[in-house]
């Protein structure tokens, strides 16, 4: 099988009880890497291998998108936004888009959920991928003068997913994400929307 491309990476914040809100479009993107932190354990019993453990413990998290807006760059790292404010050119002065970054400040956890096309013997479905509960860090911030020919410059953001506790057929257990395949991408959009909290339009 071969996975081509990935699109729409959306996000929300997590809440009480593992349900999900105020669903957003990060972006459009350009690339996702998961590296997942795995147990790597041995037991060693009458000279062999008795019992292993490789289970996953978190994930390493990596989206780069088009563009980060400031409120989506907000969203994502628990900072003050304030929206543009446009003046009436006399008594009230025009204020620009803004975001405060407070040392104080603590990412929320969200869900994050994109989708990859796949083919497979020239059959075309579509994978979904969603993280449960994942926290961002602050960006490195970049900036390249422009050169003779043009250079596009991305935001690249990082973060951890973690384990998040769920019931599966009764049974409790702790998850970092799932992943669903489906045979059109309208339905993968839609499921990923609808793990993130996003409202339908």
């Amino acid at each position: 099988m071969a996975h081509i491309g990935m699109k729409r990476p959306v996000a929300g914040k997590l809440g009480e009880g593992g349900t999900y809100s105020e669903g957003f479009v990060v972006g459009k993107a350009i690339n996702f890497t998961g590296t997942p932190t795995n147990n790597d354990v041995e037991l060693w019993a009458d000279d062999e291998v008795a019992e292993t453990d490789k289970s996953i413990q978190d994930m390493g998290v990596s989206l780069s998108v088009d563009d980060l807006s400031l409120k989506v760059y907000a969203d994502l790292l628990g900072h003050d936004y304030v929206a543009a404010v446009e003046g009436d050119g006399d008594s009230t002065p025009s204020t620009p888009e803004s975001v405060e970054i407070g040392t104080d400040d603590v990412a929320p956890y969200v869900g994050l959920a994109f989708y990859k096309r796949r083919r497979k013997n020239n059959v075309t479905t579509f994978t979904a991928i969603f993280l449960r509960k994942v926290k961002f860090s602050e960006p490195t911030e970049n900036g390249n003068t422009k050169g003779g020919t043009t250079e596009f410059q991305t935001p690249t953001i990082e973060g951890k997913a973690y384990p998040l506790e769920i019931t599966v057929d009764g049974t409790k257990k702790n998850s970092v994400g799932k992943k669903a395949t489906f045979t059109t991408e309208a339905a993968a959009a839609a499921w990923c929307d609808e793990m993130v909290g996003m409202e339908s339009a």
